[in-house]
């Protein structure tokens, strides 16, 4: 991890990082995934969280492809089409058939990409983001992907992406404070009083009393 972050402080600093420069643009396509893995969390509507994980798909797909993960590559790409395939199942429930046909390819691609720890928890996390963009409300779709994403923070510090364990950071932060909110479990805002009732005149033939 300390020559990760070395390399990365290198990268800002136009060293050009490991391997002449591929580890920056890796880095670079990283941070832009890492954008949308950090904005996603922040939206209420199923459908908006789903759109917005469309770019840290393709751009985490392409960044571990440059950084040597190739199951979290492969993965990525896979999660970009279940997202597509996610945003009709409320529209069109037959859609879930479809869905449900891609979960048994995350077991082959890992076998076919196998590296090992990081193959393991790659798979383990897609399977739960899987089961979490199969359901069509919001709250279930934050508890499941608050247990997924730990274990892609597991993969990503085994390969050594710093942008994408800020994006799961994030998420985790998030997920978890929106589903607090949701619950109720956090303090409620402060309700500003009411201001105080003007003196009411008084009646018709009621005489006052100074």
């Amino acid at each position: 991890m300390s020559e990760v972050l070395t390399d990365l402080v290198a990268v800002l600093a136009g060293g050009g990082g490991v391997s002449g420069g591929d580890w920056s643009a890796a880095q670079l396509i990283g941070f832009c995934g890492t954008v949308g893995g950090m904005l996603w969390p922040f939206f209420r509507s199923r459908t908006g969280m789903l759109l917005v994980q469309l770019v840290p798909c393709l751009c985490f797909a392409v960044h571990y492809a440059q950084m040597g993960a190739p199951t979290a590559s492969a993965l990525n790409g896979l999660a970009a089409l279940q997202v597509v395939v996610a945003l009709a199942i409320g529209a069109r429930p037959a859609f879930r058939l479809v869905y449900l046909a891609i979960l048994p390819v995350i077991a082959a691609v890992m076998g076919f990409t196998w590296t090992g720890l990081p193959s393991v928890f790659a798979a383990g996390g897609m399977a739960l983001i899987s089961l979490a963009r199969y359901q069509t409300r919001v709250a279930p779709f934050r508890g499941i992907m608050l247990v997924a994403l730990p274990c892609w923070f597991v993969h990503n510090s085994l390969v050594g992406s710093v942008p994408a364990m800020i994006s799961d950071v994030t998420g985790i932060a998030v997920n978890a404070w929106m589903l607090l909110r949701g619950t109720g479990l956090t303090p409620p805002s402060p309700t500003p009083m009411p201001p105080a009732a003007a003196a009411m005149p008084p009646a018709a033939g009621e005489a006052k009393l100074s």
